[in-house]
């Protein structure tokens, strides 16, 4: 049985609307009120349920191109970075070892597992810090080196960093140093250049 017109466009309105509600979902197809679903044919509610299907099908394409967008950037950024380090310039490429190191949660502070870094100047790189004792409690951060100074930020900010600074010669010898961020972390960071040919920190220490 075919439904009138107007019921169509209304139901057709519901569709396009239902892209928008939450994830968890309507108790009914296109989030349609209790009370209307009652009152509605048993076709107009196969055409709702219809309606919905496509809508789920809508989403879960959108949500299957999102995530292969953040693949195929994840890895022109990766291929960036490897080529970078790969034909850095003497002085635009250092490697630091933060440990030990806390990161805090609501102003608590709790030891964590110690991070590897491998930094090209004017490069940012994104770092995931882990708590020792809970292995699914972490904080994110990016890291960004200039050629002196190395800096520490919260999420994707500039403004909330930790900062290690250091000429040119003291980066050669190697150098360690006190880095602190409020609300994010602290510790202690020795760092060093990467000369051609020179010795690199343990791949597994290395968290790009």
């Amino acid at each position: 049985m075919a439904l009138p017109s107007g019921r169509s466009l209304a139901i057709g309105y519901l569709a396009a609307a239902a892209i928008l509600v939450s994830a968890c979902g309507p108790r009914y197809p296109l989030g349609i009120p209790e009370d209307r679903w009652a009152q509605m044919s048993v076709a107009e509610q196969d055409e709702a349920r219809m309606r919905q299907a496509e809508v789920d099908r809508a989403r879960a394409e959108a949500r299957r191109q999102e995530a292969k967008a953040r693949e195929a950037e994840a890895a022109a950024r990766a291929a960036e970075l490897a080529h970078a380090r790969a034909n850095a310039a003497p002085g635009e490429r250092v490697q630091c070892i933060l440990q030990p190191v806390e990161v805090s949660y609501g102003g608590r502070w709790r030891a964590a597992e110690p991070l590897g870094l491998d930094l090209v100047a004017g490069l940012p790189v994104a770092f995931t810090l882990h708590d020792r004792d809970g292995p699914y409690r972490t904080r994110d951060g990016t890291a960004r080196f200039n050629g002196m100074e190395i800096r520490l930020c919260r999420g994707t900010q500039e403004n909330d960093c930790g900062r290690f600074l250091a000429t040119s010669g003291e980066l050669r010898r190697g150098k360690t140093q006190t880095v602190r961020a409020e609300d994010f972390l602290r510790g202690r960071m020795r760092c060093e250049l990467v000369a051609t040919g020179g010795r690199l920190y343990p791949r597994q220490m290395l968290h790009p």
